[in-house]
């Protein structure tokens, strides 16, 4: 469905991100693996066309995709910045109007994120999480193929955590694409088919989450070897 081709952004010789080339296919889940700072954002931004590209291709079926076209995906930025004033409900149904979505979507997307008791009360009064489980619902909307997510689980409870890997293993049962972003290596074990490990910029890493724990490591000594072979 979706492939990617040596993407590339050079903002100076210490800031970049360089040579990112990954896969995914229907039902598929790739995770984008690294820290603070080493590249993950930014390559979700040249993927939706939010940042532009120093050289790569990105293509969907086959397809080069152009920076305006949004149809093909789904987006949950890491920190979506909603209207205070208005409802949970109200805001959804901006977004659903945008989208095309219709009320019985809303309704439903609402549900999904366990919001639809407070769905009329006003964003302001929402905690982080309830503010991350909307971001999440609102990407939900358009029912895209495939879903791009950045750091979707911040903010998030314990049970919402669990919640999200629920809905995430049903987006991909629905034969959705999906591409999160995320530090916490656990969720990854669980849900992802592929791992992308992104450090300072460059993919150190790019494979299978059953391979790469075939012989009962974890993605996080695996992780932090690589970062140790680099820094020695």
């Amino acid at each position: 469905m979706l492939e990617v081709k040596q993407l590339t952004k050079i903002y100076n010789e210490q800031n970049k991100v360089e040579n990112i080339s990954f896969s995914i296919q229907p039902g598929q889940c790739l995770a984008l693996c690294g820290g603070n700072g080493a590249g993950k954002s930014t390559i979700i931004k040249m993927l939706i066309g939010q940042l532009p590209k120093t050289r790569g291709h990105i293509f969907v079926n086959g397809k080069q995709v152009q920076s305006d076209d949004k149809r093909w995906f789904s987006f949950m930025p890491d920190h979506l910045q909603f209207p205070p004033l208005l409802t949970g409900y109200e805001v959804l149904s901006l977004f659903g109007r945008w989208q095309g979505a219709t009320v019985e979507r809303v309704k439903q997307c609402l549900e999904l994120v366990g919001l639809t008791n407070d769905q009329h009360k006003q964003v302001k009064t929402y905690s982080k999480g309830m503010q991350q489980r909307l971001a999440f619902a609102q990407a939900l909307l358009a029912d895209a193929p495939l879903l791009i997510l950045d750091e979707p689980t911040n903010g998030l409870d314990p049970y919402w955590v669990w919640e999200f890997k629920r809905l995430i293993q049903a987006e991909k049962e629905k034969g959705k694409a999906i591409i999160f972003s995320t530090h916490m290596l656990s969720i990854v074990e669980e849900i992802a088919d592929t791992v992308a490990f992104i450090h300072q910029g460059q993919m150190l890493i790019y494979d299978s989450v059953s391979k790469l724990c075939q012989h009962e490591k974890s993605l996080e000594s695996i992780f932090f070897a690589q970062i140790s072979q680099r820094m020695t």
